[in-house]
């Protein structure tokens, strides 16, 4: 029977796949770009900008997926309400932020960046708000901690 605890194995092992595709397709994005932009009949000038874009937000973007990680693990060892946990959900946002930022300076070139980037910031806002709840969550647990 499905539980809680098989969807948390579950999404931490989603996250590593995850991780290991992007570090994949960083090494493999030279010629992925060359034979799309080829195949599609785009301008060859949009090899180096595509290659630029996905290179800087491979950083962010691992960044976050390994705050996920320690994120799933603090949460598969029942440490659900700790500041760690609201460290990473702020780290998580930051680089959803910082993804939009260069998606949306990308979006000069190509316009479909503009979409996504504006995803990109929604989905770091919704970090920041579920962030704030967690942390306002921390607070009280520690509070009730210390009541006798």
């Amino acid at each position: 029977m499905w539980n809680p605890g098989k969807s948390v194995v579950a999404s931490s092992v989603c996250t590593k796949l995850v991780i290991g595709l992007v570090i994949c397709f960083v090494f493999a994005a030279p010629y992925v770009v060359k034979n799309y932009v080829l195949y599609t009949m785009r301008d060859p000038y949009v090899i180096k900008p595509l290659l630029a874009t996905i290179y800087a937000c491979a950083v962010p973007g691992l960044t976050a997926l390994f705050s996920l990680d320690r994120l799933l693990a603090n949460i598969r060892a029942k440490k659900v309400f700790i500041e760690r946990n609201v460290r990473h959900l702020r780290i998580i946002s930051w680089c959803s932020f910082a993804v939009s930022a260069i998606l949306f300076i990308s979006g000069f070139y190509y316009l479909l960046f503009l979409l996504v980037a504006v995803a990109a910031a929604f989905f770091g806002l919704i970090l920041r708000v579920v962030k704030n709840v967690i942390e306002q969550a921390v607070a009280i647990k520690n509070e009730n901690d210390f009541t006798i």
